[in-house]
Order: C-alpha cells, then structure tokens, then sequence
C-alpha cells in the first residue's frame, strides 16, 4: 500500500512538474526566442547606423531594407506605423552552412534580419531572433559552431547599443 503510495506521488508530480516546466516555458518563450533593444536614436538614424554598421562589418552586407508598412499598406492592411525589417548575409558562413545537405535546412534563416520599428508611445526599438539560443539548440554540430560567429559578429554590429545575447 505504501508503494504504491509512493509510485502515486511521483506520478502525479512529474505531471505537475511538467504541466508547470510547460506554462513557464510557453509564458518565457517570447523573451527567451527573441530580443528587443529600445534606441535613444531616430527611426531613420537607427536604420542608417545598422546599414552601415553591418557593411562595415568584415565579410557582411546588406541584401535588402524591406519598408514593411509601405508593404502592409499597399496590400489592403492597415497602417502599422514605421517598420523596417534589414536582410544581411555573409557570403563565406553562409556558404560554409549549405555546403553539406544535411545542414541545408538552415537556409530558412537565411539570410539574416533584424526589424526596427517605432513602437505607439514613439520609442524606436530593434528586434531580433536569440541567436546565442540557436546557437545553444545546436552545440556541438557543426551548425552550432557556425552559428557562434554569426552571434559574436551580430553583436559587434550591435555593439553601439551595449547588446549581448544571453538566455534570457
């Protein structure tokens, strides 16, 4: 009777523990996935600064601006305010992570982006995915090791703001 007492308890705990490990999860994802850094810069400085930040950056450049409220509003949406989303890409990593099939998947990632937007209460902000989590997810494959120097080099581009990745 104690046994199964016992076998009860830790059933039901591990189903709490996982039910609480999955609300927590979900609830941080957001801020774990993605980071925001608010700017004491204009919208279109900000915008200039990360462009030439990033072609300035050894082996980096820029491959697009796209004006996403211009595109949002051409289409039918309504007006979001400024949004600019930047594509940019290194030749020779990108190139070193589609070069095996097995690591071709990657290149949905591909190429890279950072977002700047101004949010309602006039604050510019940049957002970004997590890349020291990606690259975290896949430590010890080659995907891992290349994805270290994208963030290394992400964050020096980012460096005028004093921006390190981290887990949370």
């Amino acid at each position: 009777m104690r046994k199964r007492t016992i076998v009860a308890s830790l059933i039901v705990g591990a189903v709490f523990g996982l039910f609480f490990s999955g609300m927590a999860l979900k609830s941080a994802s957001s801020h774990v996935l993605f980071k925001e850094i608010s700017v004491n810069y204009s919208f279109e400085k900000t915008v200039d600064l990360l462009l030439r930040r990033i072609n300035a950056q050894e082996g980096w450049h820029v491959t697009g601006v796209i004006d996403q409220q211009a595109e949002i509003i051409e289409h039918g949406g309504s007006d979001t305010g400024k949004v600019k989303i930047i594509n940019f890409c290194n030749a020779k990593l990108s190139s070193e992570m589609l070069s095996a099939d097995e690591r071709k998947f990657m290149a949905v990632n591909m190429p890279l982006s950072i977002a700047v937007y101004e949010k309602s209460d006039g604050r510019v902000t940049i957002g970004l995915s997590n890349g020291y989590v990606m690259a975290r997810l896949f430590s010890g494959s080659d995907e891992g090791k290349i994805m270290q120097k994208v963030v290394k080099d992400i964050e020096s581009v980012l460096a005028f703001t004093h921006f390190r990745y981290t887990i949370f």
